[in-house]
Parts: structure tokens; sequence; C-alpha cells
């Protein structure tokens, strides 16, 4: 098979995969609550390996018992907050008791590296928290964007859905808009050192339809305009954009350090989880802390 058919092969199933999973995905996001935090959690275990995969190709020593361990703790945290789940425990442990637990993980695993060095221990102990922080840290926040609590201004609304809802289908235009645009027009790269292929143009367009789309939303009703106003569109528009885009840009640089294509193979034509929810990862935590800033 030669390279253009082989690219014209993965273009399909890539959209095949896109039209049987983001009706799914939706129907997810709708139903909320306990369905959502678990297939966020799902997503997030699946990233958290892929993650480990990549230390393993860097060369590096995965402590995969700590690292799932640290990640998992901070997803709980997260969802706790939420009102989904009810553990007193881990109310205490975000004071002084979540504390000691962090120092004791960082203490062990760098008692690891005394004991069972890795040829690059520092190298080894950053990239293991980068990966809870970045993975499970950032992966909470999808769970809390989607159980925020909004103004009851209009009815029944549940605003939580429809604005994380747009989220996904405006990075899902982000993302499309770049890649078809900047593949007929992109000549000049943008950032050729982190990503090749991405072009000025490509992220113009994505940047741009990310902004329309929200504004669509939020002009049809979608998005009540009583709950998110012209400012809070705006903001929104632009973290997809920008952000959404710098998360994407974020894991292109961790593929390239890496030497690898895509982080797994899980997704026909996306590559793995973490391929598919880079620009997420830095859209959700942004929204939310303007959520905290703002409602």
């Amino acid at each position: 098979m030669s390279d253009q058919a082989a690219k014209e092969d993965r273009l399909k199933t890539r959209v095949i995969v896109s039209i049987l999973g983001i009706p799914a995905l939706l129907a997810i996001i709708w139903l909320g609550g306990i369905v959502y935090a678990l297939f966020i959690t799902l997503v997030v275990i699946i990233g958290l390996w892929e993650y480990l995969r990549l230390l393993r190709l860097g060369g590096l020593t995965p402590r995969p018992i700590l690292f799932y361990l640290g990640s998992l703790i901070l997803l709980v945290l997260g969802v706790n907050h939420t009102g989904l789940i009810d553990l007193p425990l881990f109310e205490e442990i975000i004071n002084l008791q979540y504390l000691i637990l962090i120092l004791s993980m960082i203490l062990i695993l760098q008692t690891l590296e005394v004991l069972w060095p890795s040829d690059k221990a520092w190298l080894n102990l950053s990239a293991h928290f980068l990966g809870m922080l970045w993975v499970a840290g950032f992966g909470s926040t999808f769970i809390l964007v989607r159980s925020a609590e909004f103004p009851d201004i209009n009815g029944s609304v549940d605003a939580a859905f429809r604005l994380t809802a747009s989220l996904y289908v405006s990075v899902w235009i982000c993302d499309s808009l770049a890649y078809f645009i900047g593949k007929r027009y992109g000549r000049k790269k943008i950032l050729p050192h982190v990503s090749p292929k991405k072009t000025v143009a490509g992220s113009v367009a994505g940047a741009t339809g990310a902004m329309i789309t929200v504004f669509v939303l939020g002009f049809t009703g979608f998005l009540p305009l009583d709950i998110f106003s012209f400012g809070s569109l705006l903001t929104l528009g632009l973290i997809v954009g920008i952000a959404g885009q710098i998360g994407d840009f974020a894991e292109s640089r961790l593929k390239r350090d890496f030497n690898v294509k895509d982080t797994g193979t899980l997704l026909p034509g996306h590559g793995g989880v973490l391929d598919r929810f880079d620009s997420l990862l830095f859209v959700m935590p942004l929204t939310y802390i303007y959520l905290l800033l703002t409602y």
C-alpha cells in the first residue's frame, strides 16, 4: 500500500470512529453523574497506562504502583468535591493528612531511586509527578466542570451539561479545521520543532472555528445567555481556541521527545486516549478555574 493510500485509509477509519464515537460520548455527557465520572476515570486510567508506556520507550523506569496510587488519589479528591460520592475520609486528607500522604510518596519514590536507581533519577521522578498532575489532576476537572452549579436563572436547564458538551464540540471543530485547512492551505509552519506538520493557517482556522462555534451555541440558545454572557462566551472561545491548541502542542512535544507517532492504538485512526484528549486536558482545568472566579 502506497503512503497516499495509507493516509486515505487512516482518514476513512478516523471518520468512521468519529461518527460512531461522538454520539455515544455526547450521550455519556448528557447522563452525567456517576456514569460520566466512571467514563472519565476509565479515560484517565488508560491515559496513565499510555504515559507509562512512553516513559519505558524513553528509557525511564516507571514505578507503576505508586504512580497509579497517587494519580487515583488526585482523581478521587476531585470527584469528592462534586458530591457524587461521600467519602468523609478524603475531606480530612485534603488538609494535613493529604499533605503527609504526598510527602510520603515523594520520599518513597526518592528512596526507590537510591535503592534501585534508574539511569536518570531526577528526570524519572519529575516525569512521574508531571504525569500524575497532567493526566489525573487535570483529568479530575472534566468531572468538576460537568458537576458545576450555576445560578438557577433558567429553570430546569442543565447548564453544566450544555457547557461540557459545548467544550467537547468546539474542541472537535477546532481540531478538524486545524487539520483540514492546514493540510489544504497551510504553508508556513507554526512550531516546526514541536509539530512539523502544523501550520499557521491551520491554527488560525482552528481558533476561529472554536470561537464561532461557542458564539453560535450561545446565540442559538444552547448556552443560555442569561447564564453565559457575551464575555463568558468570548472567554470560553479563547480557552478552547488557544489553550486547547497549546495542549495539543504540549502532547506533540512529549511524543517527539519519546520518538512516537501516537501514544496508543486504542482508537483506530486517532491513536491513543491522550492523543484524543490532549486539548481538553488544557481546556477543562482553565474552564474550571474560570468558573471558580466567575460563578
